[in-house]
């Protein structure tokens, strides 16, 4: 059987296949020059192999060096001197003392505390039926006796009763000895006030703040009276403060002259409306 070469890159078969065809389109380019671009590509390949082979070969890994320990022994072993130990210089032992002769006694007196001792012989006190009819004193007087000499129970005599007058009179601040406080101090005050205390509507919706100046009567017993405001500020601020006094618990009263007194105290109360930032 005929075989004859057929080869559809050869220039002879491309003029015929692109006969009367646009031979400016890229196949007929493409397939012109496909023979000397596989040939181009084959032998890039070649080389590129042959290249990563001689390297492989030439950069082979060289095996790692093997060390050998090898005992030595002397024949005539060294002797190293010692540094030299200088002696510690111990410290003189002390002289011992020489023992000393006791001095002579002298002559000496003896000398006692001296006691006080009354010569007068001791008395016995009176009873009580001596001393019924006659009056007291440092000294035996003789005179008349009789009930007149006794001093009556009844009368107080210069030193008063014993008891302290009862003070219900209304102190100020001034020269108290114990000034009044809330219980648990002014932080519990403070603590008391801002829980109780509301903002009036009226304020709030006029927009103004206030203080009000307040004053009562701690009583005698910590309670507190006779509330009244000195400084009205209006918008409702003087019937919210008088209303929160009068919840408040007693207070620890003031005290003068060892005894519980009445104190007339003044406080202000503040009403701040809050400014959005």
């Amino acid at each position: 059987m005929l075989i004859t070469k057929f080869d559809l890159y050869n220039a002879e078969w491309l003029d015929l296949v692109f006969d009367h065809r646009n031979k400016n389109y890229g196949a007929y380019e493409l397939r012109q020059s496909y023979g000397r671009t596989m040939a181009k590509s084959m032998g890039i390949a070649f080389a590129a192999v042959a290249i990563l082979s001689a390297a492989a070969i030439i950069f082979k890994a060289k095996p790692k060096p093997v060390y050998e320990f090898h005992e030595v022994h002397l024949k005539t072993p060294v002797d190293i001197p010692k540094p030299p130990v200088e002696a510690v210089k111990q410290p003189d032992a002390p002289a011992p003392m020489e023992h000393q002769k006791p001095a002579a006694p002298v002559e000496t007196k003896g000398f006692t505390t001296p006691h006080l001792v009354t010569t007068e012989p001791p008395t016995e006190p009176p009873t009580i039926d001596q001393l019924k009819d006659v009056a007291i004193g440092p000294t035996d007087v003789k005179g008349p006796s009789g009930a007149g000499n006794v001093i009556d129970s009844k009368d107080p005599g210069p030193g008063g009763t014993g008891t302290a007058k009862v003070d219900d009179g209304v102190h100020t601040l001034d020269g108290l000895e114990v000034m009044p406080e809330p219980v648990g101090g002014a932080a519990a005050w403070a603590k008391f006030l801002q829980k109780n205390l509301r903002f009036p509507g009226a304020a709030q919706d006029a927009g103004v703040s206030g203080k009000v100046l307040l004053s009562f009567i701690i009583e005698k017993d910590g309670a507190l009276s006779n509330i009244k405001v000195e400084r009205p500020a209006g918008y409702g601020f003087d019937e919210e403060a008088t209303r929160v006094l009068k919840l408040a618990k007693a207070w620890k009263p003031g005290v003068q002259n060892g005894q519980n007194v009445r104190v007339r105290y003044s406080i202000p109360i503040s009403f701040q409306l809050a400014t959005e930032e």
